[in-house]
């Protein structure tokens, strides 16, 4: 009875992992494991796999984000792309009798590796760096500079986000200052020059802990830019290194950045490079 139950789970219904691509993007949905079960497949000579069906993006080959869509079962092992959908309730069922481990959570969630408690801590901490790079940025001479306005919170932010990238495989050049204004000028729609950019990062000092505060208080949008303007340096020399996808992939997470969001920020910066790209 509970090989037959399995069984008719699975023929409910195959459904294949979409994937999209281009030179520069490749997002949609993959299968991961998460266990075994006990129950076997229809023709009795292998295992069904739950897996977890995940949304996925990826820039030159390299993994950029993951988000936890559902459960789901494959009769494959969770190596190719047909899986059935299964619901709340047939796991619900499946675990009860044994067939899904009982360790297994009811709900598909990737596991969180930072947790920070208390909301206060969070805030609190967001308004001091905020306090502090603005009073950087602003105090010249005990005044502000009349010649040119203190950067907002959203310039602030994103500068950090880059900064952060750009160091993540060496020191930042010439090169990276120079890319970092023109990326900041065009998503923030205010103007900033590479010595703007050396002063800035001269008085703001950013270093990895400020990125645990990047997104803060920003509102859903800005905190898309900021992403965006992360992903930006990240392929601006045509490649992006190790260190460079470890600090976008968590900033991604922390900035709550949904799949969609996600998606439509890689298929503005694949049109973008379509268009610099020389002829």
């Amino acid at each position: 009875m509970r090989r037959m139950f399995a069984i008719v789970v699975l023929s409910t219904g195959l459904t294949a992992a979409a994937t999209t691509a281009d030179a520069y993007v490749s997002y949609g949905q993959d299968l991961r494991f998460v266990a075994d079960t006990s129950a076997t497949n229809s023709s009795g000579n292998g295992t069904i796999a739950l897996c977890h069906l995940v949304d996925y993006a990826s820039i030159f080959f390299i993994p950029v984000y993951t988000a936890v869509d559902s459960y789901v079962l494959s009769s494959d092992g969770c190596t190719g792309e047909d899986y059935s959908e299964l619901t709340a309730d047939n796991f619900a069922t499946l675990q009860l009798a044994g067939m899904i481990p009982a360790d297994v959570p009811p709900v598909a969630k990737a596991e969180l590796k930072d947790i920070i408690a208390g909301n206060a801590l969070l805030i609190l901490g967001a308004l001091a760096l905020f306090f502090k790079l603005l009073i950087a940025v602003i105090r010249r001479d005990g005044r502000p500079s009349r010649k040119a306005k203190a950067p907002d919170a959203l310039a602030i932010h994103s500068l950090v986000a880059m900064s952060q990238v750009a160091v993540a495989d060496g020191k930042i050049d010439a090169k990276e200052i120079h890319q970092i204004a023109q990326i900041l000028t065009r998503l923030t729609g205010r103007g900033y020059d590479a010595d703007q950019i050396s002063e800035l990062l001269n008085r703001l000092n950013p270093s990895s802990a400020d990125l645990e505060h990047v997104g803060q208080d920003l509102s859903e949008k800005d905190r898309q830019i900021v992403l965006e303007a992360a992903l930006n340096i990240a392929v601006a020399d045509g490649e992006i290194h190790p260190n460079e996808y470890a600090v976008v992939s968590d900033l991604a997470q922390q900035l709550r950045i949904g799949a969609d969001q996600f998606r439509s920020a890689m298929a503005r910066i694949s049109t973008h490079l379509q268009t610099v790209q020389p002829a």
